[in-house]
């Protein structure tokens, strides 16, 4: 063969995710005596930019990348010990991750894939990766880029704590720093001092090429005098940050509103309460006022007090924080969102549960054959929810107002168990082995909500179909994998115990056909991005138009910015939230409709946050 015929070889490899293929041409080149390097930049990485080309037009999606990006490591592994390493060339390092508490990594998977190809030396810490990590190990690599993602916007705070470290031990200089992931904007970037955020992998990539060309060489920024230097340019900041720490602002700001709420003792009556204002909505008659619920689910055990562990394992403590939720902050429902991990916990994944963030998986089934449905009864996490759930729900009573139970889908509750990159890729290249777990997966989740409903739990049940994402998933893909066994399986169960179907969906651009009009969806929780608009980003004026008639909309509030309680954060999403309430009031009227909306954020507010911001948004009505 030919060396334009190797080259030619290793791309088309990458491009139909043959590893056998891509091994097999990876010799070959070294046995005709074609540059290793050469191999990997215009066979193996020119492969690799076709595939990220297709996947920037919408022509290929995650599961195809991952098949692709396999066949890529499969030639590099080969090729990668005979590059000749010359100091003046040295590639650039970057260490990158999924930041602690966020087990979601194929956003992460794709930049990591995608810098490799652009030359870079990648250094994988996984999902769920401790702050100290990644400071530990862009030390000993000295590294030029750590590039970290978050999907929920309850994990986020932990990209300033890498941040702060990186200051504390003087090396933050010596690194450029990228985050990423849905709910992460320029602003919460910049505020948190990072360097950029991009809005894809595309993107992060073209900006990582040109950041790392402004340090300075690798012997001058990682110099013991260089970090001495940078450990006292930061330390007026970080001294200004220690002021603070031990304070929890959450407990001090419910503190402010409880007293404020007992001083005034009566409140006045409203026309409605809480549950006829919210089921009135959702069922488009006359309300006294639009719902207003962010979605504050964690955040409220501050007014009880309660740690997050209490929160999401002892009953009467979940209770405690749903009814002074609404209480104290007038909320017209209470949502029992605790974390995403409930049901892969009962089928056999092992689960951290720290003391003040969210329980998150702490390792992945070996085998799918390895899922086991169990009972549900005392001991596992679903039956503690459900019994949660009803406390709350008995508690929600003396407020007239509706509790919503909360719980994982099937394909949700795979990617948990067995990890989302491995349930993506064996998609493409075992499709019946993933159908039959998601398949079981689904058992569990049917008889989780039939136990709800059994129990009279919840006055509605809430389902997290988070992987409905038309950049992750075609739509084809979407329906196969998920989206007719929920329709074929869970939704007749909501229609059995005559209760609507409920979606809450923090993704990006979702698959809005298959999630409303083929599940007959009566409430859908949204996010929505205006960065990522062109992407299938939509927002209330897209969304009541095309599904007034069948559903009602709840959402879009930037919940980040509820981590950030001074006066001017505060009343900006007094005006942000009265904005958003007075500009759907007219697209409902144009639409015929007249209450078929409620205000909410698009995610959950972060845990961590002040309450006083939650505030902000529960006190708008109009």
């Amino acid at each position: 063969m030919t060396k334009e015929e190797i080259l030619k070889g290793l791309a088309d490899a990458v491009i139909e995710g043959d590893d056998d293929t891509a091994v097999e041409l990876a010799n070959q080149a070294l046995k005709e005596g074609v540059d290793a390097r050469e191999a990997i930049i215009n066979g193996l990485a020119r492969g690799m930019t076709v595939m990220s080309e297709k996947y920037e037009r919408g022509e290929a999606f995650v599961p195809q990348l991952m098949i692709s990006s396999s066949a890529m490591y499969a030639g590099m592994d080969v090729l990668i010990p005979h590059v000749k390493v010359i100091e003046a060339e040295r590639p650039s390092t970057a260490v990158i991750g999924t930041i602690e508490g966020d087990v979601h990594d194929i956003g992460k998977n794709l930049v990591k894939t995608m810098l490799t190809a652009a030359g870079f030396n990648m250094i994988d810490l996984g999902a769920d990766v401790l702050v100290s990590k990644f400071v530990e190990t862009a030390r000993e690599h000295k590294a030029d880029l750590i590039s970290m993602s978050a999907l929920m916007t309850t994990t986020m705070v932990g990209m300033e704590k890498v941040i702060e470290q990186l200051q504390e031990e003087g090396i933050r200089d010596a690194v450029k720093v990228m985050i990423g992931g849905a709910p992460v904007s320029e602003k919460f970037a910049h505020a948190i001092g990072a360097d950029a955020t991009q809005p894809d992998a595309a993107a992060a990539v073209e900006w990582a090429l040109e950041a790392v060309k402004e340090l300075e060489p690798v012997a001058d920024r990682w110099s013991e005098e260089k970090i001495s230097l940078t450990k006292r340019k930061y330390m007026d900041i970080l001294a200004k940050r220690k002021v603070s720490v031990g304070v929890d602002v959450g407990r001090m700001t419910a503190e402010k509103i409880i007293k404020e709420f007992e001083s005034v003792k009566v409140k006045a009556k409203e026309a409605m309460t809480h549950i006829d204002r919210s089921f009135g909505a959702l069922q488009d008659k006359k309300v006294d006022r639009l719902p207003v619920y962010p979605l504050a689910c964690g955040v409220l055990r501050k007014f009880v007090p309660a740690s997050y562990r209490e929160y999401t394992t002892v009953p009467e403590k979940f209770a405690a924080s749903a009814y002074a939720g609404v209480k104290y902050l007038d909320l017209d429902m209470f949502v029992g969102l605790a974390d995403l991990s409930v049901t892969s916990a009962d089928l056999g994944c092992k689960i951290t549960i720290p003391d003040e963030d969210t329980p998150a998986s702490a390792g992945h089934l070996e085998a799918y054959e390895k899922i086991e449905i169990p009972e549900i009864k005392e001991g596992t996490r679903a039956y503690g929810m459900i019994q949660a759930t009803k406390q709350a729900r008995e508690k929600l009573k003396e407020l007239n107002a509706p509790m919503v139970g909360f719980q994982e889908g099937p394909l949700l509750t795979l990617t948990q168990l067995m990890g989302a990159s491995r349930v993506f890729m064996d998609m493409q290249t075992n499709p019946k082995v993933v159908l039959e777990a998601v398949e079981k997966c689904a058992d569990y989740v049917c008889a989780v909500t039939e136990r709800f409903f059994e129990e009279d739990a919840c006055d509605g049940l809430c389902v997290d179909n988070l992987w409905s994402n038309n950049v992750i998933m075609s739509y084809d893909d979407y329906w196969k994998f998920e989206g007719e066994l929920v329709s074929r399986r869970h939704v007749p169960l909501f229609k059995k115990y005559n209760q609507p179907y409920i979606i809450h969906s923090c993704a990006d651009a979702v698959h809005y056909d298959i999630q409303i009009k083929n599940f007959g969806t009566a409430l859908f929780s949204y996010a929505y991005y205006p960065s990522l608009k062109e992407k299938g980003s939509k927002n209330y004026a897209d969304l009541i138009p095309r599904y007034g008639d069948i559903c009602c909309m709840m959402g879009e509030v930037n919940p980040v910015q509820f981590m950030d309680n001074s006066p001017e954060s505060v009343q900006k999403i007094k005006n942000d939230t009265e904005t958003l309430l007075r500009d759907v009031l007219p697209v409902l009227k144009e639409n015929g409709k007249q209450s078929k909306y409620i205000m909410s954020t698009g995610c959950e507010v972060p845990p961590g946050a002040p309450l006083d911001t939650v505030q902000a948004l529960s006190l708008i009505h109009i």
